[in-house]
């Protein structure tokens, strides 16, 4: 398989090896130091470049919000024995820089929602992994979860865009091997 298939692995198991603190649901303070990131932790975060200018990607993010009403309804539900990797995707800007940001776990407060950030951030400065964010509904982009029994990936949105586009004899290898299911 070519590169796409390794958007969707960074995401899927940037979302899964989250689960083990996603228990405490406690921001992290911002590390002192501003050390380079290791070599591990740049592959990890190493998505294919999204952009929200492409038409593809455009239509991508159209679906993410549309449906993203379903990602927040599994969030709400906590039914960890039926669900895994409840996250979601936001556009996040600082000035002039964006950047596409998953976060997970997810919960609903006062004033919307509330995410702690999933992914290294690469470009944005201020953000760093775990620390909390809060959102609109408005504010998704893209969404994912797994529907454990029936061993389906929903959401994925802009994945399954990428895969269409750039590799599309990768689909199937995705579905068999994650359950990534880009019929929607």
């Amino acid at each position: 398989m070519r590169h796409l298939s390794l958007t969707l692995l960074a995401s899927a198991l940037l979302c899964t090896a989250s689960a083990s603190w996603s228990q405490a649901r406690k921001p992290v303070a911002p590390a002192a130091s501003s050390a380079p990131a290791s070599a591990a932790q740049a592959e990890s975060r190493t998505e294919l470049e999204i952009d929200p200018s492409q038409p593809h990607i455009q239509a991508a993010m159209k679906k993410g919000r549309a449906t993203a009403s379903e990602v927040l309804k599994v969030a709400a539900t906590g039914d960890e024995k039926r669900y895994e990797n409840v996250a979601v995707r936001v556009l996040v800007r600082e000035g002039k820089l964006q950047e596409f940001i998953w976060l997970q776990p997810i919960e609903k407060t006062d004033k919307g929602y509330v995410g702690y950030v999933a992914t290294v951030p690469v470009v944005l400065q201020r953000m760093q992994v775990r620390m909390s964010y809060t959102f609109k509904p408005e504010d998704i982009v893209d969404w994912m979860y797994t529907d454990k029994v029936k061993k389906t990936m929903h959401g994925q949105f802009i994945t399954c865009a990428q895969v269409k586009k750039h590799a599309p004899q990768d689909a199937p290898v995705l579905k068999r091997r994650y359950g990534l299911d880009c019929s929607r």
